[in-house]
């Protein structure tokens, strides 16, 4: 049995607050999206609030895996919001942070954008670095979550401004030699 059940949870709860207080702080371009944002960081103080008074179940094997449904909903709206609002640049894959605790799930990664340009390659490959290098810092993780989810989310937002500009780039007509 795990010596303390409930620690996946409070970690759940630490990072469903720090985003939440990154999407307070967010802004968007227009004030739908800026409400948007107002619904995800509420969303997500809700799930919080589920996770910190959640009593997981003590059943060997299980401990610690067991997902309380008040969390489950308020984590299933946040993604649907984000997914549905791209301008908040908040990724709806945001949710399998906080619930990686809980599920030892692996966390989440960009589907690669696949430049044709050197350049947006060499942005995208920046960007994913530095998201894996963030995602293999557990130690600042587990002592920073605050520090280290709004550092997440910032190369998160870096991807979703890239991924339009590769869009289009790679649309465009290429002139052959």
């Amino acid at each position: 049995m795990d010596a303390n059940p409930t620690a996946p949870y409070r970690t759940a709860a630490a990072r469903a607050r720090a985003i939440a207080d990154v999407a307070r702080d967010s802004f968007g371009p227009t004030p739908g999206t800026v409400r948007t944002l107002g619904d995800i960081a509420r969303h997500l103080t809700g799930a919080a609030d589920a996770f910190d008074a959640y009593e997981p179940l003590t059943i060997p094997g299980l401990t610690g895996r067991d997902m309380p449904t008040d969390a489950a909903g308020e984590l299933w709206v946040v993604e649907e919001l984000a997914f549905g609002t791209p301008a908040t640049r908040i990724p709806a894959d945001v949710t399998e942070y906080v619930t990686a605790p809980i599920t030892g799930r692996s966390l989440p990664f960009p589907d690669p954008l696949n430049p044709i340009t050197t350049r947006y390659a060499t942005e995208e490959a920046e960007i994913r670095a530095a998201l894996e290098q963030l995602h293999d810092d557990t130690a600042r993780a587990d002592k920073d979550i605050d520090g280290w989810m709004r550092d997440v989310l910032e190369v998160w937002k870096k991807h979703m401004r890239l991924a339009p500009m590769v869009y289009v780039d790679n649309t465009r007509p290429r002139h052959q030699s």
